[in-house]
């Protein structure tokens, strides 16, 4: 019996009217969002808005990119990559073969391989927005490749373990026990 192979088609990338200018539908076609989760998003992550127009809003695609996905695109074959519309977990249920419940498991346990996905929608205290996540197509290309991972936002650098306070001690017992320990290994 042959076997069903699920069919995605390529990706197209979001084609702006101006160019470094995003309008409220491409943005909502970019973070595949309907339009009246829009204004959620704007006030979620701060976006300033070039115009005046309430209906016809614009956003610039370099602030756009860098306070969703983190990254600063430094030239237009980066800004042409990141305008592939962000994927839901359908998708990279569909690339990678792990079904949707367990990608959606594995992010609550804190425990997910994939790259990380972006949070596009708020959510509640103490609650996740499982239909709000979305992910960078080109990650999880690379992913799939294990290729080194594109557009990651840089974090912040852990602390050296050798630079740690030494903690203070409630008796000499304690302190002796603590500098005994340190020589011997």
């Amino acid at each position: 019996m042959p076997t069903l192979v699920a069919y995605t088609p390529p990706l197209d990338p979001i084609e702006l009217r101006f160019p470094i200018v995003m309008t409220t539908a491409e943005l909502a076609a970019w973070c595949q969002v309907g339009k009246n989760t829009v204004p959620y998003i704007i006030s979620y992550f701060g976006l300033k808005e070039l115009s005046g127009a309430a209906k016809n809003q614009r956003f610039g695609v370099h602030e756009v990119m860098r306070k969703i996905i983190g990254v600063t695109p430094l030239d237009d074959a980066e800004i042409k990559a990141l305008l592939y519309p962000l994927q839901k977990a359908t998708w990279v249920s569909e690339r990678t073969g792990l079904s949707v419940s367990s990608i959606n498991a594995a992010i609550c346990e804190n425990r997910l391989l994939l790259p990380a996905p972006i949070e596009v929608t708020p959510t509640q205290t103490g609650r996740t927005a499982a239909r709000g996540r979305r992910w960078l197509p080109a990650q999880i290309e690379a992913y799939i490749r294990s290729d080194p991972i594109p557009f990651q936002a840089k974090r912040a650098p852990r602390p050296d373990p050798k630079s740690r306070l030494k903690p203070t001690f409630r008796n000499a017992f304690e302190a002796i026990c603590s500098d005994n320990a340190e020589v011997s290994s």
